[in-house]
């Protein structure tokens, strides 16, 4: 029997962006265009209005992007996807809209109202607004309890990118070894639904395919810094500690801002 690989892999994504819609919005979210986009260091995104039809229908997009799948585990890729439809709930719901790119109060509340905290580090203390914004679950949140549920099923990611998006770091993401802040979390889900801390290629065939990162390009001799909050750039010698005059927040290295924006979510 020929398979679809586009319906098959497609199909998945509806599937998980309904049940969402169902469970944590009410079914008010308007049907949008799912896409898979390579995006630069992030693992989702929302646009407003990207697609017209011939009779001049506009639909929103919401993306995801396949290079991280690989590198993930199955409620990384939930929670991208929950991530962008609090962005398209504040769309088309929202009183206090955001500018392009930024996480503001009204979306941080309403992201926390379902079960997941914003956290600029993707940990306990971060801050819940900013530019580029990580997250995590709440315990008994109504993110976790619909997570559960529709992994009760036949649920799995069963086509993945050959190419993964790698860290600068040559080691691979380690999903074993939770953090202490979040042992208890990692623990009930583990006794819940412990397919959502699988990593998506749990199979033979994924195993035989050569997952070696590619070679790390040589340092250059001026570094770009980023300030993590308004995102302006500067170049520089290594070692720098710069500190913005806006934002007084610390600029970063480069690299040093994508290992942290590998999960975060536009």
């Amino acid at each position: 029997m020929k398979i679809n690989p586009t319906q098959e892999f497609y199909n998945l994504l509806n599937h998980a962006f309904q049940h969402f819609n169902h469970r944590l919005f009410d079914n008010k979210l308007p049907w949008c265009m799912l896409t898979l986009q390579r995006s630069s260091n992030t693992m989702g995104y929302f646009s407003a209005e990207r697609w017209i039809d011939g009779e001049g229908m506009k639909a929103h997009e919401l993306a995801l992007n396949p290079a991280y799948f690989a590198r993930n585990r199955v409620i990384d890729v939930f929670q991208t996807l929950v991530h962008e439809q609090c962005h398209l709930w504040q769309h088309v719901f929202g009183k206090h809209k955001s500018r392009s790119g930024y996480h503001n109060k009204e979306w941080a509340d309403k992201m926390e109202s379902i079960g997941l905290m914003p956290s600029s580090t993707g940990e306990v203390g971060g801050a819940k607004t900013g530019q580029s914004m990580s997250d995590y679950p709440l315990q008994g949140g109504l993110f976790l309890r619909a997570s559960y549920d529709l992994c009760q099923g036949e649920y799995r990611f069963k086509w993945i990118d050959t190419e993964p998006a790698w860290q600068p770091s040559s080691q691979p993401r380690e999903i074993d070894q939770p953090e202490p802040v979040f042992e208890s979390l990692m623990e009930e889900i583990a006794s819940i639904a412990p397919a959502l801390l699988s990593p998506i290629p749990t199979t033979e065939a994924y195993a035989a395919i050569d997952w070696t990162p590619p070679p790390q390009a040589k340092s250059l001799s001026k570094s770009k810094y980023t300030c993590p909050n308004c995102q302006t750039n500067i170049w520089g010698k290594p070692g720098l500690n710069v500190i913005c005059g806006d934002c007084h927040q610390t600029f970063m290295l480069i690299d040093r801002i994508k290992i942290a924006a590998r999960s975060r979510r536009r």
